[in-house]
């Protein structure tokens, strides 16, 4: 399907043709319908207000059709189905009515599609997030694409909201409690295999016959040959009494609530707790009740403090997503077919492992067999975890994995574009580095640097060629962190700070380009706050009792058990720089000192703070 261009979708000769903006039904000769989203002048496709509005009359037109035999729903996008509904609507619900008057219409709207007389099956070509997934929960089949584009969830709860087009409803009752929950309540996605296992899909098909698959699915069940895997339009009460349903809950929901109240605090982030109680008065009242109680608990949320604080925050990402990164429209970013890492300690590690994800080859370089050898257990692990949670196979981890190809000289890195040094916080180590990898790698390389505290013209200052050193300052640990400091440098080109920019968003990060200034912009930021948790341990305050006041008070990790994850050798340097820089403004607290001195360096050495 990906071969048609965008607004374009084959689907045969058609007698009858209905539209409006973004979405068209359109009807063959031998009674197969297609429902073909094409949002104009975007990329996605969005559930945007007016497109509902259009869907609903070409449901209704559907549904009173005696030539329809069966309904394809697909996208005519390339690689996006549909996003999910229009952020900016949400962001713009004011009141509880509101919220709960949008659920309600998005209600009725799936309801008509899941009661409609004839099967409906989604081809889902690529992005189906949010109402996107609600829509074809709705449907009575699901195609999937196997193209690693295709990501199928419902991340409301990041959003501060529940899903609230049905989404805490259908899913339970299509593929169990226990995967339904760990979707909803986690905002996580999954690919077209895994939506198979789980049986969110009925079935997948390679990209080019996605729509034949579906076409005929679609004619089978039309035929009586196929059928759903769940019933439509509501459930007996027996349903609902089923032993095995009840043991079920009885079993996943605990465990559930356990998970919840470990990760998440419910007094500043109360939406996967709402989304939990949606999904058990359901499947103990009834999936109409069920819907009614999605709406209501949809309302204070949409209408709230979080959810505006956290769209907000969504948005802003999102623009910085789409930031080149430099003001000239012409500046285009080079092209990077592979890449190095010199340092295989637990930020190269990390580097090489997300780099390897994202399917860009990397040597991996270290001076000591032993910290190499940790280097790669530790991306090793990561994939194996991800295997583990069935978020990537067994032979896609050892793909990923083969990308990553150690070394302990600086063979094989002429073909690298770019070398990226994750060595110790030292200026004369790290001009080492650069003199060497100089030495090697032809003259259009760029040498981005992982300090977090260095200035960049300090470091670039022994380069041949300093218009290609950048910063690129990840954080720890990177396959967590989203957010990646690029450091322009007084004489860093415009064309190196792009090529940075889209290498960072190329591995799933959220690049933010800053100057060349003291800590630059986060660490300039949480030192200060690190600082004065510092400043109360040296007062007599006790360390655990810190980091709870902090924990309750919302932030993710306690301070002082930050310190422990960042490395007291790490954080003891930043704050000497930012000390010298800034004088009385940044006193400096001696319990870094301190513990550097016993060789307390924190999670790394096993020992720290804690």
């Amino acid at each position: 399907m990906d071969t048609q261009p965008a607004g374009a979708v084959e689907t045969g000769a058609k007698t009858l043709s209905m539209e409006g903006p973004g979405v068209v039904l359109e009807t063959r000769r031998d009674g197969l319908a297609f429902l073909i989203f094409d949002r104009p002048h975007d990329k996605v496709n969005l559930l945007s207000a007016p497109l509902v509005a259009v869907l609903e009359i070409l449901v209704e037109q559907a549904a009173h059709d005696k030539n329809v035999r069966a309904l394809v729903v697909v996208s005519a996008k390339p690689g996006s189905f549909i996003a999910g509904a229009d952020i900016n609507e949400i962001h713009a619900l004011r009141s509880i009515q509101d919220a709960e008057a949008a659920s309600l219409r998005g209600h009725r709207l799936f309801d008509a599609i899941e009661g409609l007389p004839f099967p409906v099956v989604a081809a889902i070509n690529g992005t189906c997030l949010g109402g996107g997934t609600e829509l074809v929960l709705a449907c009575h089949f699901r195609v999937a694409a196997e193209d690693p584009r295709v990501e199928i969830g419902l991340p409301e709860v990041r959003l501060g909201i529940i899903p609230g087009w049905g989404g805490t409803q259908r899913l339970p009752r299509l593929v169990g409690i226990a995967p339904a929950l760990d979707l909803i309540l986690t905002g996580r996605t999954v690919d077209a295999r895994r939506a198979l296992t789980i049986g969110l899909a009925d079935e997948i098909a390679p990209p080019e016959y996605l729509l034949d698959a579906a076409e005929r699915l679609a004619l089978d069940a039309a035929e009586g040959r196929r059928r759903p895997r769940r019933q439509r339009c509501g459930e007996s009460p027996v349903a609902r009494l089923n032993p095995v349903r009840l043991a079920r809950v009885a079993l996943s929901v605990p465990i559930a609530r356990r998970g919840l109240r470990r990760r998440v605090n419910e007094a500043h982030y109360p939406a996967p707790y709402r989304a939990l109680e949606a999904v058990v008065y359901g499947l103990r009242h009834g999936i109409e009740a069920g819907l009614r109680q999605e709406a209501e608990l949809l309302g204070p949320l949409a209408a709230g403090r979080t959810s505006k604080n956290l769209v907000s925050i969504f948005l802003m990402q999102r623009e910085a997503r789409r930031d080149p990164g430099v003001g000239d429209p012409a500046v285009r970013p080079r092209d990077l077919r592979a890449a190095a890492v010199v340092g295989a300690g637990v930020m190269g590690g990390g580097i090489a492992q997300a780099l390897a994800r994202s399917g860009v080859p990397v040597r991996l370089k270290d001076i000591d067999p032993a910290a190499l050898s940790r280097g790669l257990r530790a991306a090793h692990d990561l994939y194996g975890a991800e295997v583990k949670k069935g978020r990537i196979s067994r032979r896609e981890g050892e793909q990923k994995f083969a990308l990553i190809q150690p070394t302990l000289e600086y063979t094989g890195m002429r073909r690298c574009d770019v070398v990226i040094e994750a060595v110790v916080e030292s200026l004369a180590v790290k001009h080492q580095v650069l003199r060497e990898v100089e030495a090697i790698v032809p003259e259009g390389f760029i040498f981005a640097t992982n300090t977090s505290s260095l200035p960049i013209d300090a470091i670039a200052a022994p380069a041949r060629r300093p218009e290609n050193v950048v910063g690129l300052h990840f954080f720890n640990p990177v396959h967590k962190m989203p957010l990646v400091e690029v450091i322009r440098g007084s004489r860093t080109s415009p064309e190196v700070v792009a090529t940075a920019v889209a290498l960072a968003k190329r591995i799933g990060k959220t690049p933010i380009v800053v100057g060349d200034a003291p800590g630059f912009l986060v660490n300039r930021i949480l030192m200060t706050y690190l600082g004065e948790a510092l400043l109360m341990v040296e007062e007599g305050a006790m360390i655990d009792a810190i980091d709870r006041t902090m924990l309750d008070f919302g932030m993710p990790m306690g301070p002082l058990a930050l310190l422990d994850q960042i490395g007291i050798d790490v954080a003891n340097h930043v704050a000497g720089v930012l000390s010298e820089a800034f004088r009385d403004r940044a006193p400096r607290s001696t319990a870094l000192q301190i513990l550097k001195d016993k060789g307390w360096l924190g999670r790394k050495s096993g020992r720290g703070f804690y």
